[in-house]
């Protein structure tokens, strides 16, 4: 075996370990940005809630219902921060693709059914479904609107 050359069965072992660690990787993400997602839904809800009935509760006092409602500005402003919801589906659906291509390849399913370049075909797949989810997260925190100059920096009109 020259320099460069790497051994069929150590081939074969890297691109299932990347395939594998991509794999892990995608779904424990996933698994945490669901958990975020619908946990800060539900709290979305209930501080909502509990708004109006602090506000019938105190009567006349605004402090309880403002920090409420602070409260819920603070967890509307995570959401949109963290996308927790966008990053779910989209760890999904990478985890996903990544699953398709290492069943296909445990069985030797076309592309993987040449033994000489199936190793160099996961890798390459697991790549490019790693770098289209890298692409999508690119666009979905692109779209987030930019905070403009703040009235301080603007000069006075004369």
């Amino acid at each position: 075996m020259t320099n460069g050359e790497v051994a069929e069965g150590s081939a074969d072992q890297y691109a299932l370990k990347v395939a594998d660690g991509s794999y892990k990787w995608y779904r424990s993400h996933a698994i945490r940005s669901r958990q975020s997602h619908k946990w800060t839904q539900v709290l979305l809800v209930l501080t909502s809630a509990a708004i109006p009935v602090s506000g019938l509760a105190n009567r006349g006092g605004a402090l309880l219902p403002s920090l409420i409602g602070a409260v819920v500005f603070i967890l509307v402003g995570l959401r949109s921060t963290f996308h927790w919801h966008e990053n779910y589906l989209r760890y999904s659906q990478a985890r996903e693709a990544v699953e398709a291509e290492r069943r296909s390849f445990h069985v030797g399913a076309p592309p993987y059914d040449d033994r000489a370049k199936r190793a160099q075909l996961l890798v390459a797949a697991v790549t490019r479904i790693e770098q289209e989810e890298m692409g999508t997260w690119l666009r979905t925190v692109s779209m987030e609107p930019k905070a403009g100059p703040s009235l301080a920096a603007r000069p006075a009109n004369d």
